[in-house]
């Protein structure tokens, strides 16, 4: 995981949350990182490894993300939240065709990723300095626009591009979505 301030993870867990306030969750990769600010919903959560913190999620589940039959059977959520995890597969396209056989009638998708065109990554890319917002973890980097055009071509449409905000060192201003390090996709299948 990329070194980011707590007060940034915890501003994009809220903004995950507003957007997911009602039904079942499934929610992929939480295991470093529960989101504490669900609240009336029921959720699953699925990583590879244990939480590493408390967890009040009605289940976790062992498994593979990439293998979601072995993990869920025939289950379906009106919400698959894949918060920081897209950019850590191998084959992201086929990740968000295999979720569509698990969302609910009328259910959608939240993805968070990193924005690569975001003022810092940007600095330490020109400098070329791996200090900093850079990490063996991460397979591939997104812009904005080719996240829409992902989800486009896996059978999305994109429902609404919100930004977590401008990362600062200690805190977080409201930022466009092209300044902020990370950011949050809503999606729904056609």
């Amino acid at each position: 995981m990329v070194a980011i301030n707590k007060a940034y993870e915890l501003a994009r867990l809220r903004k995950i949350a507003r957007i997911t306030r009602s039904g079942h969750i499934l929610d992929i990769g939480y295991a470093q990182m529960p989101n504490p600010y669900y609240k009336g919903v029921t959720c699953v959560g699925l990583d590879l490894l244990e939480p590493t913190v408390d967890c009040k999620y009605a289940e976790t589940i062992v498994g593979n993300a990439l293998e979601l039959p072995e993990a869920l059977g025939s289950r379906r959520f009106d919400w698959i939240v894949a918060g920081e995890f897209i950019e850590h597969i191998r084959r992201p396209y086929d990740f968000l065709e295999s979720l569509h056989g698990f969302l609910a009638p009328g259910g959608q998708i939240v993805l968070s990723t990193p924005n690569p065109i975001a003022w810092p990554t940007i600095i330490f890319e020109w400098a070329q300095s791996e200090s900093r917002f850079y990490t063996k973890e991460h397979l591939y980097y997104f812009p904005p626009r080719w996240v829409k055009r992902m989800l486009d071509v896996s059978g999305y449409d994109l429902v609404d591009t919100i930004p977590v905000g401008l990362w600062l060192p200690k805190f977080v201003l409201p930022c466009p979505a092209f300044l902020s390090y990370q950011v949050i996709y809503l999606a729904k299948p056609r």
